[in-house]
């Protein structure tokens, strides 16, 4: 039995040799084909090409001091800044759509060198790399574009009379800020002769006068319903102090006016409501942000309250999902 494992070992070695040989010249020696004084690179492997390009992006982020997780939060709260169009806010400063990061891959800035398929392994190799001489650049153009939308938003911000719309427009500084954050920290890792200390001090500055506005505004909840439960007035109530809202019937600075419409009947199939919402945020009686939705007909065997508590069921989820969430990408949340 010796004698027969001894050739098929030989078979083996040969086909790693054979493999090696044909690989690219950057999985043999990384280091003098993407020299570090040049290029920050990793090599990745998987079982497929994607999963071998993913795996090498995961090792140039190991160089950068913040998680791919931070990144993309970033990442994706910009890009709620950019893409929002639910409220007065949106023909305010204007950030060009063309600044949308899609991807970890896209922030860094990684390019790949062609891929390598290893015959003897089955596996798919791949290189990531970002050439810092482009990549300061490429950083350095970014958050100086950065930097111009936060300086208009915070001019915006100052002479903006109305308290709510000036939360509105901090919001925005603060998610752009955070992105930009990530970009002067991975072009400090790139060329650390970059600090940008002014940039990072406007950041925090607008992020603190956010985070103080947001703790100034106060809500106070009218509810007009054809049916008596309060079961709108308690959820409005939960969903605003979830958002990190005070709430409070003492002379708050917003009045959150509620009107529950209904078109009520009775038929074959018993008794049917067909209801609409209208939400708006007022404050001196002008309407600041309004939210409406009229709904399907909700029918019960029983008797009209029956109806009305599946069309609240509804109502309720609706309101926690579109509601808060249009409300949420103007003010922010907690």
């Amino acid at each position: 039995m010796k004698r027969a494992i001894f050739p098929v070992l030989l078979l083996v070695c040969g086909a790693g040799a054979l493999s090696a040989q044909n690989a690219p010249s950057w999985y043999l020696d990384r280091e003098n084909a993407y020299p570090s004084q040049f290029y920050i690179s990793a090599v990745g492997e998987g079982a497929s090409r994607s999963a071998a390009e993913t795996a090498a992006v995961a090792g140039v982020s190991l160089f950068f001091n913040t998680s791919t997780q931070i990144r993309n939060e970033a990442i994706r709260e910009f890009n709620q800044v950019v893409t929002d169009t639910t409220s007065e806010l949106s023909k305010r400063t204007h950030i060009d759509e063309h600044a949308v990061v899609r991807s970890e891959e896209e922030f860094l800035g990684v390019q790949f060198a062609d891929p390598w398929y290893d015959p003897g392994r089955k596996i798919w190799a791949a290189l990531a790399y970002i050439d810092k001489r482009e990549a300061s650049k490429i950083y350095g153009s970014r958050i100086s574009a950065n930097m111009g939308a936060l300086r208009a938003i915070a001019a915006d911000a100052e002479t903006e009379p109305e308290p709510l719309y000036v939360c509105g427009l901090l919001n925005r500084a603060v998610g752009i800020g955070a992105l930009t954050e990530e970009y002067i920290k991975t072009a400090v890792v790139v060329d650390p002769s970059d600090s940008y200390p002014a940039d990072l001090a406007l950041i925090q500055e607008l992020r603190s006068a956010y985070r103080a506005r947001r703790t100034g505004l106060s809500f106070g909840i009218s509810v007009t319903s054809p049916e008596s439960s309060g079961r709108l007035n308690r959820k409005l109530q939960q969903l605003l102090e979830r958002m990190g809202a005070a709430v409070t019937p003492r002379s708050p600075m917003y009045t959150v006016s509620v009107e529950l419409s209904s078109e009520e009947g009775k038929n074959a199939a018993g008794y049917f409501v067909r209801p609409g919402i209208s939400i708006r945020i007022e404050r001196d009686g002008a309407a600041l942000f309004s939210y409406g939705k009229n709904y399907d007909r909700f029918n019960s065997l029983s008797n009209t309250a029956a109806a009305y508590n599946r069309a609240l069921m509804a109502i309720e989820k609706d309101l926690e999902e579109n509601f808060t969430a249009q409300f949420s990408a103007m003010i922010g949340g907690n």
